[in-house]
């Protein structure tokens, strides 16, 4: 059966009791056939119900787990638990399918990737079911790297002939599933990176050609007795003007192209103040040096100097 992230799902329509509908219009929802522990190895939060026990075999009362996203969409302001729903899958006296007691609802999982929302799902006892294809999931308190090689002659020691293959950590399955997403961060990071360094160079050329072309007019400042601060304030705000112009047009900008930007985000929003924030004050510190090193510069002028300059 897929696991979470694994980029994999095994969708199979149902019937819920009490509504018939022609097999054409019958919802679907992720299948996952478990054995006993598999909620508490991967972390699944159960929210109401029980687990699947030794007592749930194919000979005794066929039950089912449904997620939070599968209770309610179909169970709007209803208990689930012991409703009935009757999922499209053979059992192992022949049966194409029978109605399940829905006996627990536990929290959804992100099957496919973390871009993508959490579908409906449900979960069915391997003991009640003919799947023969296993995937087997082993939680460890260190790093799993070092147990792969024994989990694998493990399962050869319980049958030889049994292929084992795909075995990967969850973190690999982590990284394989955000790999396109963290590859366009990356590179989005990267021009970022160079629009700032472009930013930062141009208000320098800027405010250094514009203090070149005032030099006379500090000269005559500070003859008339215009202290070093004075100058300070009169390019540095200059510059600041450029900056807080510059921007409000970006933050403008930036929340205008916010939808293009959701699908690279995942636990943050489009509009997250703390990160705007940020980056607006990042970018005042880098252009307030940009400006500060050529009115420093002007500030030591001498005024003599300055009033021949041409």
């Amino acid at each position: 059966m897929p696991l979470p992230l694994g980029g994999d799902r095994f969708s199979l329509s149902f019937e819920i009791e009490g509504r018939p509908v022609p097999k054409s219009d019958q919802p679907s929802a992720d299948f996952f056939a478990i054995g006993a522990g598999y909620f508490q190895t991967m972390g699944i939060p159960f929210l109401k119900g029980r687990d699947f026990n030794e007592r749930d075999q194919h000979k005794s009362t066929p039950v089912i787990i449904v997620t939070e996203t599968l209770a309610r969409q179909f169970f709007p302001n209803e208990d689930v638990l012991g409703k009935h729903i009757k999922p499209g899958i053979s059992t192992f006296d022949g049966e194409h399918s029978v109605m399940r007691e829905i006996v627990g609802v536990v929290g959804d999982v992100r099957s496919i990737g973390l871009d993508k929302p959490p579908r409906a799902a449900y979960y069915v006892p391997q003991t009640q079911t003919p799947f023969n294809q296993t995937v087997m999931v082993v939680k460890t308190a260190n790093d799993p790297h070092p147990m792969m090689p024994t989990v694998t002659r493990l399962v050869g020691e319980f049958d030889r002939d049994l292929p084992v293959f795909s075995v990967k950590t969850m973190n690999e399955f982590l990284g394989e599933s955000i790999s396109a997403p963290r590859f366009n961060t990356t590179l989005l990071g990267i021009f970022a990176a160079l629009a700032l360094v472009l930013t930062v160079v141009g208000l320098y050329g800027v405010m250094s050609y514009s203090v070149s072309r005032r030099t006379a007019e500090i000269g005559i400042r500070m003859a008339l007795g215009a202290q070093t601060r004075d100058v300070l304030r009169l390019v540095v705000g200059q510059g600041i003007k450029l900056v807080l112009l510059g921007l409000v047009i970006g933050v403008a900008g930036a929340l205008a192209l916010t939808r293009l930007m959701a699908s690279l985000l995942f636990g943050v929003g489009t509009k997250d103040p703390v990160t705007f924030g940020f980056v607006a004050g990042l970018l005042s510190l880098i252009a307030l040096l940009a400006c500060y090193i050529p009115a420093h510069r002007a500030a030591k002028v001498d005024p003599l100097v300055a009033l021949r300059y041409e």
